[in-house]
């Protein structure tokens, strides 16, 4: 019950902030409300198993900007691809090239499921764009070791991409 509480406590410290920062971002209450769940939920969890950052609520603003500007990515993609279906037989091409583009993406993400999970983190920010220093940064860890995780997650997805290709 005391868990409970404390999960309570940080929702009513924390939520309205985020909720509006995700809504600046978003333009849209209902996915600021979802995006902050998310991320309360998500950072709620990493803390249970041990995660303390040094600023839990600069944190928490990152988690926040990184979930709306993935979400507005992801709903600009979504509308490229609607207004690409739309397009005559003559485009039928890209259309194939998108599939395609989308399957190599999830096939991806798959793979980098099979990854320890800091270097499948590591491998997700780096997909999102962001640089050895900020990675560092947000998992409190030293640039070295971001490095070192991320050379060995590329080598581990290399070798799992063969093993893959050779099983076809």
């Amino acid at each position: 019950m005391k868990k409970y509480d404390e999960l309570e406590q940080f929702i009513r410290r924390h939520y309205a902030a985020l909720h509006a920062a995700a809504l600046k971002l978003v333009k849209s209450s209902d996915v600021a409300q979802d995006i902050t769940q998310d991320v309360i939920i998500s950072f709620w969890e990493s803390r249970s198993k041990g995660f303390e950052p040094e600023s839990e609520t600069d944190y928490l603003f990152v988690m926040v900007r990184n979930a709306s500007l993935n979400y507005l990515r992801t709903a600009e993609r979504e509308a490229e691809r609607y207004a690409r279906l739309e397009m005559p037989e003559s485009e039928e091409p890209e259309v194939f090239r998108l599939l395609v583009e989308e399957e190599t993406n999830r096939m991806l993400l798959t793979a980098i499921d099979t990854l320890p999970e800091q270097s499948a983190r590591i491998a997700r920010l780096v997909l999102s764009g962001y640089e050895n220093k900020e990675i560092a940064r947000l998992l409190g860890i030293s640039i070295n070791t971001v490095k070192t995780l991320k050379y060995g997650a590329i080598r581990k997805l290399r070798e799992y991409f063969h093993r893959t290709e050779g099983a076809k």
